[in-house]
């Protein structure tokens, strides 16, 4: 017989963290807005095509350019991170409004991880709910004039996939930390991105400041810039790009296991 009073092992307890978390996860009222907000971009392609469908005056913006804003402005810039703002702020933060955390701390689970079950559900369902958003969109607009082509494009759509899964990654590291350090973590998180992260628009080297600029320097194609507009979309290196999205999510997902082991939960009254 198992000895009940001594911690499951990581894997086996992150993985059954997981498994309950997950479902309860998919089918929030969270997970259904957030659906929404990713994939309005697939209806709007879809306008789009009627549009062209419809010969109405010809003067559309190109499709790949219009699937490139919704990519480096719409998604990348700030629908993913407030997915990640509202998700994983709250692995933790429900636990302990819903005065539910303290069952959970008295199972035989270490409390990394707990931490860690519950960010791989988070991550899982963002990514579940986002990735096939880019991809119905990608294949809407890049047809919209025919299959020609579409082979030659096919790589920056992996490649825009992967930026999402990291922009994903490393928000929802520095949200579930967030989460995990502040009682009510969704008003700073909500000024960091609408506030701090406006930095990455910004010329000279401030933008090196904020995590949004790098990851944004991972598409390869991007939104035309005209005139000025372009000195204000600063290009960081790709291998510093990934550099600092991983140690940003190893970083903030290091001190999120370390303060909640760390932390005394008490259920209040």
């Amino acid at each position: 017989m198992r000895d009940t009073t001594r911690p499951l092992p990581f894997l086996s307890a992150a993985r059954a963290v997981f498994d309950l978390s997950f479902e309860g996860m998919v089918w929030s009222r969270r997970s259904l807005l957030m659906g929404l907000l990713v994939g309005l971009p697939v209806v709007l392609a879809v306008v789009y095509r009627v549009i062209l469908a419809a010969d109405i005056p010809n003067r559309a913006v190109p499709p790949l350019d219009l699937y490139a804003i919704f990519v480096a402005v719409y998604w990348v810039r700030n629908v993913l991170p407030l997915m990640a703002l509202f998700h994983a702020t709250a692995l933790v933060a429900d636990e302990v409004e819903g005065r539910t955390l303290t069952y959970v701390l008295t199972r035989p689970l270490t409390r990394s991880s707990i931490l860690a079950g519950k960010f791989a559900a988070y991550l899982a369902t963002s990514l579940g709910i986002a990735l096939p958003s880019a991809v119905l969109t990608f294949f809407l607009f890049v047809t919209a004039r025919g299959w020609s082509g579409v082979g030659a494009s096919v790589p920056d759509l992996f490649r825009d996939l992967g930026v999402m899964a990291l922009t994903l990654l490393s928000y929802g590291a520095l949200f579930a930390f967030l989460g995990v350090l502040l009682r009510r973590p969704v008003i700073p998180g909500l000024l960091f991105l609408f506030g701090w992260e406006l930095l990455a628009n910004l010329p000279g080297y401030l933008p090196r400041l904020t995590l949004n600029s790098y990851l944004r320097s991972l598409i390869h194609h991007r939104p035309a810039q005209e005139g000025l507009a372009g000195l204000f979309n600063q290009i960081q290196p790709v291998g510093l790009s990934l550099a600092v999205a991983f140690v940003a999510t190893a970083f903030f997902l290091g001190a999120a296991a370390w303060l909640f082991s760390e932390r005394e939960y008490v259920l209040e009254q």
